[in-house]
Parts: structure tokens; C-alpha cells; sequence
């Protein structure tokens, strides 16, 4: 049974003794009607181009214009250099999160969580905290599904487009996600 809202969906979390992950990909097994590992592989493959997008983000991706670029580069930098106050983690989820809109204002790969505006900040969360807490790819992609849980909600309930929502339709959609993901993790 497909869920509606975030109270529906804990329901079906607690009902069946499952992390919202896994309500998750049920759903999106039963909606598609595709299997189950196919699902997996192609969130592999979101977590991949996350990664290669903050990754190639800190190398000082330029964007087309020149107007923007270079910053993830400059706050890897700076946090290397150890003089930060707001901690080791917080300036790596930014640096990956600048880096990863970088990619995207350079017309580069990124996935859209939930948009292409808001593209690094699940990223920049998901891969920061997974690294601090050690964790493995299998968590990692277990938290994009419960940050697709939320997305899912909020899609099919809200705004999630800056231009029909304005920013924090698309910047709050996202901080959302990425709070699920953490929680998840």
C-alpha cells in the first residue's frame, strides 16, 4: 500500500518492524514493477555520481560564465588547514555540498535531490555523515531511500520547484531529505 504522508509512512514502518528505507524500496519494487536489485543498482549509481560530483567539485570546477566556482577548492582547503570552529564534519558536508552545486552550475553530472538547484545538499549530508560514522555503501544507499521516502511525500504534497516555490521549496525539500538520510544513518 502506497503511503501519502510522513504519517502514513511511519505507520507502515512500525507495522512491519522495517526502517523507512526499506517501506521505501518495497514501494518503489511495487510501483515500477521492476526487481528489487535493479532498484539498488541504480541508486549505487546515484550514490557513484554523488560522489564523483563532490569529488570533482573540491578539484575548483569553474562554471561556464566564470561567474561562479571555484569555493568548494578554497573550504577543502581551509578545513585542511584545521582553523575552522564549526568542526571537522560540518565544513566537509559543506565543501561537498558547495562542490557538488559547483558540478551542476559547470553543466556536470549531478543527481537532482529533489532538483538540480538544490543538488548538494543531500550529498554533501549523506556523504559527511557517512564518513564520520564509517559507515558503508549499503548504509549509504539505504539512507537515500529513506531520503526518498521524504522526497516522495513532499512531491506529491508540496511545491519542490524553485520556480514555482521559490528557493526554500527546493533548498528546504532537500534539508529534509538529508535530515531523513542522517536519521537513517
Amino acid at each position: 500500500m502506497p503511503f501519502r504522508n510522513i504519517q502514513e509512512l511511519v505507520a507502515l514502518a512500525q507495522e512491519g518492524g522495517k526502517p523507512i528505507s526499506r517501506v521505501m524500496l518495497e514501494q518503489e519494487t511495487q510501483e515500477s514493477g521492476r526487481p528489487e536489485a535493479d532498484i539498488l543498482a541504480e541508486m549505487e549509481a546515484s550514490l557513484r555520481v554523488m560522489r564523483a560530483a563532490a569529488a570533482r567539485g573540491m578539484e575548483g570546477v569553474r562554471s561556464h560564465s566564470g561567474m561562479t566556482g571555484g569555493n568548494a577548492r578554497k573550504l577543502r582547503d581551509y578545513a585542511a588547514a584545521g582553523h575552522g570552529i564549526a568542526g571537522e564534519t560540518f565544513l566537509r558536508a559543506l565543501t561537498y555540498a558547495v562542490g557538488v552545486n559547483e558540478v551542476n552550475a559547470g553543466m556536470g553530472l549531478v543527481c537532482a535531490t529533489p532538483t538540480a538547484g538544490s543538488c548538494g545538499v543531500l550529498p554533501g549530508v549523506l556523504l559527511a555523515a557517512g564518513e564520520k560514522l564509517g559507515k558503508g555503501d549499503a548504509d549509504l544507499v539505504a539512507a537515500l531511500f529513506c531520503a526518498g521516502a521524504v522526497g516522495y511525500v513532499i512531491a506529491n504534497n508540496a511545491l519542490i520547484a524553485g520556480a514555482a516555490g521559490g528557493c526554500q521549496a527546493e533548498v528546504g525539500s532537500a534539508s529534509a531529505m538529508a535530515a531523513a538520510a542522517l536519521v537513517e544513518l
